[in-house]
């Protein structure tokens, strides 16, 4: 009996004992902290789908980003965790200055980054921090050098790099993300409204300091499906990726895709950036003055043409150069600013009659290299591979059909070699005839208009038809 009173109560005790151990292992569980969340802002993937859905969303809905952008918008990682000391909140606390605040990423996550930048194969740790008391104050971004003891080492202080919180428009907070990928530091901006915008950044450490190695940056609107742009360059070579959504294509092909070579500029350190590159701080800055117009970009960005309006006084800005270089010997009354597709000429048009007057100007160096004059406010255009120029000039020594009745004189298309200055007239205007409105269509090809011009009962009357034509080398 005794016995078997001791069976039973050690039954009871293991099995109590049991329990207990389960209860301890739930309440240990319990108290683990949370694992660290993914820093990556892709969770915003239902506002930018993905590129290649673009042609087959076309039809129904409206673009988005990732419509035009290539690599923003991939799923969610898992965060890179730190492989020196616990990443608590206590060691983070320590490495945010006196008077920030940690900011957040536009969907609520902490704006923490983590991943080798220094190739030690430690992860290193990227912050952005702001003042707590004013959103409208651009942001810092903190770089530490992480090491195998868990301890780190500040690599930069980049002051106000980041846009400040209420600088994405009717959107909301701008910052989209940041994180670090193949040793790259990267930070997304998102804003407008009806109009979006975005750009993202590309960081890496070289040659002992931080530099902007790559940009991408595009615009759209949410409620036209046929209206987006992005570029995506690569600053070390140049290598630049255009892509366009502008126009209806009964065949749904809404991406229209340029591949080329920007020349090589000064790049930008991360010490100085604030906020955006060099070209749109100095594109931004011009369009602020109310007193400039006429103003026009190259299509590198590298330049940007101005006129004041004030003094009718005409400049060139270099963005790598800290102030803008007058034009002198330009004409006055500007109607147009005209590049050459590789930047390296500017052909200013101006004038107040059809009788147009335009300077070839070398933006580099601002001189005025040679003046042509031709007919049509604008209608003067460099060929595709930057050769030549093609416009349409009158001649008034020979007689026209027209000239009772318009100005002018018989009109001919002239192409111009710029290598050797020298001019040639294409299509020869005659006394009935005149060939206007000429364009390129490659290199080799061009269009124009053919007038046919006659007079019946003392009245002007005139045909048109389009023709093209192939030009000798």
């Amino acid at each position: 009996m005794q016995s078997r009173f001791f069976s039973h109560t050690t039954k009871w005790l293991v099995i109590m004992a049991f329990l207990a151990a389960a209860i301890g292992c739930e309440k240990s569980t319990e108290d683990k902290p949370e694992a660290p969340q993914n820093n990556a802002s892709h969770q915003q993937e239902n506002r930018k789908p993905n590129a290649e859905a673009l042609q087959a969303q076309a039809q129904t809905q409206a673009p988005s980003p990732s419509q035009l952008t290539s690599d923003t918008q991939s799923k969610p990682q898992p965060e890179p965790q730190q492989t020196g000391a616990a990443q608590d909140i206590r060691t983070l606390s320590s490495l945010i200055p006196a008077g920030k605040a940690l900011s957040l990423l536009s969907n609520g996550q902490k704006a923490i980054a983590r991943g080798d930048l220094n190739k030690d194969g430690v992860d290193d740790l990227a912050i952005i921090v702001e003042d707590p008391k004013d959103s409208m104050t651009e942001r810092d971004l903190i770089v530490y050098y992480g090491n195998a003891s868990g301890a780190y080492e500040q690599s930069i202080y980049a002051k106000e790099a980041i846009i400040c919180k209420d600088c994405g428009g009717v959107f909301g907070e701008p910052l989209e993300e940041l994180s670090i990928k193949n040793n790259t530091l990267l930070f997304t901006f998102h804003g407008g409204s009806s109009d979006r915008w975005y750009s993202k950044y590309r960081f890496q450490y070289r040659d002992r300091d931080w530099v902007l190695i790559g940009y991408t940056g595009g615009s759209y609107h949410t409620m036209d499906v046929y209206q987006g742009e992005e570029e995506d360059i690569n600053l070390l070579t140049g290598d630049f990726i255009l892509k366009k959504s502008d126009k209806k294509d009964p065949a749904g092909k809404l991406i229209e895709t340029e591949k080329g070579k920007r020349p090589k500029r000064k790049l930008v350190k991360l010490s100085e950036f604030k906020g955006k590159i060099y070209d749109e701080a100095v594109i931004e800055r011009v369009e602020a003055d109310k007193g400039n117009r006429d103003i026009t970009p190259s299509p590198d960005r590298q330049f940007v043409f101005f006129t004041k309006e004030k003094n009718e006084t005409n400049f060139i800005w270099n963005i790598d150069e800290a102030q803008p270089k007058e034009l002198r010997g330009i004409a006055s009354r500007v109607g147009d600013a005209i590049w050459s597709p590789n930047s390296k000429w500017l052909m200013v048009d101006s004038g107040t009659s059809p009788i147009r007057t335009g300077q070839l100007v070398d933006p580099a160096s601002g001189q005025i290299i040679l003046e042509v004059s031709y007919l049509g406010a604008g209608q003067i255009s460099f060929s595709p591979d930057n050769s030549r120029l093609l416009y349409a000039r009158g001649s008034e020594d020979l007689p026209s059909i027209k000239d009772r009745y318009v100005d002018g004189g018989r009109i001919s298309v002239i192409v111009l070699d710029l290598g050797t200055g020298k001019e040639k007239i294409v299509k020869q205007g005659t006394e009935t005839v005149d060939y206007d409105f000429p364009k390129w269509k490659d290199d080799r090809q061009i269009s124009y208009t053919k007038t046919t011009n006659s007079v019946l009962q003392g009245k002007l009357l005139y045909t048109n038809i389009e023709e093209t034509m192939k030009l000798d080398d």
